[in-house]
């Protein structure tokens, strides 16, 4: 269930200081989004074949304080490195036209999360490309920008020519961006999260499935309701306590 703080000034909404605590969240990513018994064994009969990939969009939320559209449009490019794996956590750099307000920022995404995201692309995001390139998903998507592989850390090739700048770019226009091949055929959309077929996930459809998942939640008798607006801020909360038990550690001054 989520906690509220009761101390919010009076203009305050009270949806905008709920936060949800981590055992609630462990149970709505196992069970809700994961589609596990209680116990952590799998469900019998379940299906829902994108389980792994819900579940690590929602760690992401609640591990980086991302907002809904900001998450729903991070390029797989961007979590991808030349190299290899990295072995430590990284600042990540988000254009402003993918902020809330033009004001481009960082957030810090642990190894673990990246771990992970480099398997959902080596595995899944894999299957649901190759869906994509068989069904010509391009056709499917509104006014598609094709864009080159290789890519400037500020601007996209377009392969008509030219570039565009990331910061020009805001969630929907990149959720539009197709990535080609050398030869110019189109291959993938370049965001992160795909549907099973390939298709970009938009923020509508993440707010369904974690509405689906909040019920399933309570299906096993959890009064578990979540939102993925509610992780920023459970982000936020539990980021301030950690804060506040480091100084507290701290000694005394003289």
């Amino acid at each position: 269930m989520a906690a509220r703080n009761d101390a919010y000034e009076p203009a305050s909404r009270r949806a905008d200081v709920s936060f949800v605590t981590l055992d609630d969240y462990r149970r709505f990513r196992d069970v809700g989004l994961k589609a596990l018994l209680p116990d952590g064994r799998t469900r019998p009969g379940a299906r829902d074949r994108n389980g792994i990939r819900n579940a690590l969009f929602s760690d992401f939320l609640v591990t980086t304080g991302l907002r809904l559209e900001e998450a729903a449009s991070l390029f797989a490019s961007d979590l991808v490195f030349p190299g290899g794996r990295p072995d430590r956590q990284i600042w990540l750099d988000l254009p402003d036209a993918q902020t809330k307000g033009d004001r481009g920022r960082q957030i810090l995404v642990p190894a673990r999360l990246l771990e992970q995201v480099r398997a959902y692309i080596d595995v899944e995001r894999a299957h649901a490309v190759a869906k994509f390139q068989r069904r010509s998903g391009w056709q499917s998507i509104d006014r598609p920008i094709f864009v080159h592989r290789q890519r400037h850390a500020a601007r996209l090739r377009l392969l008509n020519g030219g570039d565009i700048e990331l910061d020009l770019l805001d969630p929907e226009e990149r959720g539009r961006i197709i990535v080609c091949d050398s030869d110019g055929t189109p291959s993938e959309p370049a965001v992160l999260w795909l549907s099973e077929i390939g298709m970009p996930v938009q923020p509508n459809s993440w707010e369904v499935i974690f509405a689906r998942a909040s019920d399933r939640c309570r299906s096993f008798g959890f009064d578990i309701s979540i939102s993925p607006h509610q992780l920023r801020h459970t982000f936020a909360v539990h980021m301030l306590a950690m804060l506040i038990q480091h100084r507290l550690r701290e000694p005394k001054a003289p």
